[in-house]
């Protein structure tokens, strides 16, 4: 009995000390023996099962009841059926009777925190996405000191989604303007070099430059994404591969819907160009019905999301929104046209195949990092998509977009281990996907306990600061 809990305890020991040891393949047979059970013990430590839950892994519409979902370090190792699956002896359980599982979001147009804030923001605007279940964000304008802030998130020195950066952006408008061809060309050098994942066009650009942006990027490997500068036009921005079209830019403007319905043979061929092209839409809903005045501003600021935000920050959004409104040619009948309008488009581009990619552009105007997503994912349920395609839009497409970068956007083993654990199914209601039960970001476990309680931190922290 001595020996057998000297092995359990250090095998290499144990062995050593057999009075069989005669031989260097004895011992090098017994080094091994030592590290595999090293190994498996640190597996079991490091490992967290989800037993007996339902999963949704979101490669296509369907619901798996009676699951195990096994996790080792930040990769799902195992699902499957739970009374097949074999649990570590170690392993943290997390009992998942009458939950469901799905895999962590993804935000497609988000920012991070601005240049020159300080650390304890930088770590609440992160958190506030986990608390949601989004783990991976695509930051879409950068500045200095990003890609520090990006490995710090992967090294777990900070709380945060994985985050995949746009560089500084190419605009045509203000001090960082980029005028020429041969600036655009060094510019895109420069990004690729310093090693941001996409380039960020924004509004001004001309289309010379647009084009010497784009001819760069296919040399040297870097995709591009954003807006649609007006002296490009959609049409061509489509045409030349632009990866991703934000806010649904340029749609209204082409289809010439500001003012009137959308023209249905019109809307056909654009869509049949977008999808043909491979180009997909980030939607952003809820932001564009703010930003052109078609919100309701008693109502955005009777979100009870905005006492995770700086008072000081609110205030501007709420002087932005007047300010915007009360200017005179402004037309509430034209802003409420153009959100139909915007509804009839990603309709019309759902249905027509078209890749939609989910994002908020959040912190931006009412739309609080985590908890936009809720209102965004309602916003895409009444312009008709269902919550399946929702949440395709932001699970699976995003892990498809970033395939070369990692794995993940199902559950299903090798994927990234980045979950959601619901207490009701969203397939049956869109409004589920608010109601966690915790949520896994790179293999770490946070019960919803964990996130109330941070989330409570911040929200005081802002009272304090008024």
């Amino acid at each position: 009995m001595g020996f057998f809990r000297t092995y359990a305890a250090n095998p290499l020991r144990a062995h050593m000390s057999s009075k069989t040891m005669k031989s260097p393949r004895q011992v090098l047979s017994c080094v091994l023996i030592f590290l595999a059970a090293s190994l498996a013990r640190a597996a079991a430590a490091d490992s967290v099962a989800f037993v007996d839950v339902t999963v949704l892994p979101m490669d296509s519409e369907r619901v798996l009841a009676h699951q195990t979902v096994l996790v080792t370090g930040y990769r799902i190792v195992q699902v499957g059926p739970t009374a097949t699956v074999k649990i570590p002896a170690n392993a943290r359980r997390i009992d998942g009777v009458g939950k469901f599982l799905i895999p962590g979001l993804g935000e497609m147009h988000g920012h991070n925190p601005p240049l020159g804030s300080s650390q304890a923001y930088i770590e609440q605007i992160y958190f506030l996405f986990v608390a949601n279940g989004v783990t991976t964000v695509r930051g879409m304008l950068g500045w200095p000191g990003q890609l520090e802030l990006r490995d710090q998130v992967k090294a777990g020195t900070i709380t945060g989604p994985s985050l995949y950066l746009a560089g500084p952006s190419f605009t045509g408008n203000g001090a960082n303007a980029v005028l020429s061809p041969v600036a655009a060309e060094q510019r895109v050098r420069q990004q690729k070099a310093e090693g941001w994942d996409l380039l960020k066009v924004h509004p001004g650009l001309k289309l010379e430059v647009y084009d010497a942006m784009a001819k760069t990027a296919d040399e040297v490997g870097i995709r591009f994404a954003g807006h649609v500068p007006a002296a490009v036009g959609l049409v061509h921005t489509i045409e030349r591969r632009q990866q991703t079209i934000d806010h649904l830019d340029g749609y209204i403007e082409y289809l010439g819907a500001e003012e009137s319905p959308v023209d249905p043979a019109k809307l056909a061929t654009i869509v049949k160009l977008t999808r043909d092209t491979g180009t997909a839409v980030v939607p952003t809903m809820p932001l564009w019905e703010t930003i052109i005045g078609a919100a309701d501003l008693e109502k955005l600021l009777a979100y009870p999301e905005l006492r995770y935000m700086p008072a000081k920050e609110v205030a501007r959004w709420k002087s932005v929104y007047e300010r915007r409104t009360s200017d005179p040619k402004f037309s509430k009948s034209r802003a409420l046209q153009i959100a139909a309008n915007r509804q009839t488009v990603l309709k019309a581009l759902a249905d027509g195949g078209v890749t939609i990619l989910f994002g908020t552009d959040a912190p931006q105007e009412f739309s609080v990092p985590g908890f936009s997503i809720h209102r965004e994912m309602k916003s895409n349920v009444a312009a008709g998509l269902t919550p399946y395609e929702v949440l395709r839009s932001a699970t699976k497409n995003v892990g498809e977009y970033f395939k070369t970068k990692d794995t993940f956007g199902l559950v299903a083993p090798g994927h990234r281990a980045d979950l959601v654990l619901l207490d009701a199914n969203p397939f049956t209601d869109i409004s589920n996907v608010d109601k966690r039960a915790g949520v896994m970001l790179r293999g770490r476990w946070l019960p919803e306990s964990e996130i109330q309680a941070g989330l409570a931190k911040i929200a005081a922290a802002h009272v304090v600061a008024k």
